[in-house]
């Protein structure tokens, strides 16, 4: 009998993007649920596609009344409901429903970009030093310039652009105060750290494999910051689109590709990943590699870092989405689902 697989994923809301012209994100997110749609049916899966919208409650509705096998998530949750990510899935969980990905104990720990660190912290993991900072606690600042700053619960580089790297007081508050504006949060204040930038692809339940290491390449003009911005990511036009650009397999030595490796295993253990995760990590001045963030559920679309080192690891794209299905399933059985 063909297993019925449907695919969850955010539906974008005219008028709910944070600022204008932010929606390559969005377009993202299509793009994944029309590639892996396609992959599922060549698969042989019996696909059913299901848009969630806000408000968060008629979402749940909906999920409630699904009637599948497995539920691919792609749902990264709704602009202005930034924990709604972790509790689709921890309703997920309580149905007994077996999903790709992350549990929502993952999710919500990553979401929080702060918590994720105190984590990684805690498990002999380096990762720059940082702040929690928004206008009422400006003068608290300890760290030392340059920095960048993040909306603390956003991802998918949503409010990171070249005004994100500070390195004096009055350009750090007011890009705190922009963000508190904008996202209606706290901001993380990283130290910034200026060496190579690197990403690991991982899959796997309790002993994940890795994929070829990626490095991000920046030909930025001198007066850029080498970040890695939304319009880097999303933005075709832009000049941060222009001068990044992903190389895989990085070219580093041997000794770096196994430091980088034993870290991207145990950050994404510590921070209970599960399925596939990406984890980001850059270099100090030195070149000791620290990790920036740990991504559960990783962007797969089409043009998707996680699908060039799906890859050069050896993986098609309908390989690498069966694998994912996979994963789900066992992580179902062995937490006492049945199939």
């Amino acid at each position: 009998m063909t297993e019925k697989v449907a695919i969850v994923y955010n539906y974008p809301v005219p008028g709910r993007l944070h600022s204008a012209g932010e929606d390559g994100a969005v377009i993202g997110v299509l793009d994944s649920v029309s590639t892996v749609s396609q992959a599922l049916q060549e698969l042989g899966f019996d696909i059913t596609t299901i848009p969630l919208m806000p408000p968060f409650q008629e979402a749940l509705s909906t999920i409630s009344s699904l009637r599948a096998d497995l539920i691919f998530n792609l749902f990264e949750g709704f602009d202005d409901e930034p924990g709604s990510e972790a509790a689709l899935v921890a309703v997920l969980e309580k149905q007994g429903l077996c999903f790709t990905g992350s549990p929502s104990s993952a999710l919500e720990l990553a979401q929080n970009k702060s918590s994720a660190k105190k984590v990684l912290r805690a498990h002999g993991i380096a990762t720059a030093d940082w702040q929690v900072l928004s206008p009422d606690n400006l003068r608290e600042f300890n760290l030392r310039f340059p920095c960048i700053i993040k909306p603390i619960g956003e991802h998918a580089s949503h409010g990171i652009s070249q005004d994100s790297y500070v390195d004096t007081v009055e350009t750090m508050n007011r890009r705190i105060e922009f963000i508190f504006r904008s996202y209606r949060c706290a901001s993380l204040v990283e130290e910034f750290l200026t060496g190579r930038e690197f990403c690991v692809l991982l899959a796997g339940n309790t002993d994940p494999i890795l994929f070829p290491i990626e490095e991000i390449i920046y030909s930025l003009p001198s007066d850029k910051p080498c970040i890695l911005t939304y319009a880097a990511k999303w933005i075709p036009e832009d000049i941060y689109f222009t001068g990044t650009r992903n190389k895989c397999p990085a070219e580093i030595s041997p000794e770096l590709t196994r430091e980088i490796e034993a870290i991207a295993r145990a950050a994404f253990t510590a921070i209970g990943c599960r399925g596939y995760a990406r984890v980001d990590m850059r270099c100090n001045a030195l070149g000791q590699p620290f990790v920036i963030e740990v991504n559960p559920n990783p962007d797969i679309s089409s043009a998707g870092g996680a699908r060039l080192q799906a890859e050069m690891g050896g993986w098609d794209y309908n390989t690498m989405i069966a694998r994912i299905i996979s994963l789900a399933q066992d992580a179902f059985v062995q937490i006492g689902g049945t199939r």
